[in-house]
């Protein structure tokens, strides 16, 4: 089952950054234990750099690859906002680094509403045009 790119990209004066959201089933503290986790987002390559429990964490991918800020927010509902945002993207590099975050919170995701997770080649290369026709945008 392919699944749609959802994240949108941010530009500032001398960068940009990737944005997706995600509403996860359940409260705040919950919602963090389930994605900072050892290891994060189930990421073997994802390390926590600094957190503010349970409503701010940031996150590097790899050795010396992008940084990410997650923002957890309390719905109405009980549930939890989960923001992702994916710092200093290089346009070159967003088809191949954009399908990645969807993954990674589809994944969170699934495991939260005890479902499937869903598997990698869903998300590349399927997403991969999306997230180039996103980088050569001139849009907000």
């Amino acid at each position: 089952m392919k699944h749609l790119p959802t994240g949108r990209m941010r530009r500032h004066e001398d960068h940009a950054d990737i944005v997706y959201t995600r509403i996860l089933p359940a409260a705040p503290t919950d919602a963090w234990d389930q994605a900072m986790s050892p290891p994060p987002f189930g990421d073997e390559e994802a390390t926590v750099l600094t957190t503010d429990r349970p409503e701010h964490a940031t996150v590097r991918i790899g050795d010396g690859g992008p940084v990410m800020d997650v923002y957890l927010r309390e719905r109405d509902d009980g549930a939890t906002d989960m923001q992702l945002v994916l710092h200093d993207v290089d346009a070159a590099m967003l088809g191949e680094r954009g399908p990645r975050g969807d993954y990674l919170l589809d994944r969170l995701v699934a495991r939260m509403a005890d479902e499937v997770e869903p598997a990698w080649d869903s998300y590349y290369p399927a997403g991969r045009a999306y997230y180039e026709t996103l980088a050569a945008s001139d849009e907000e």
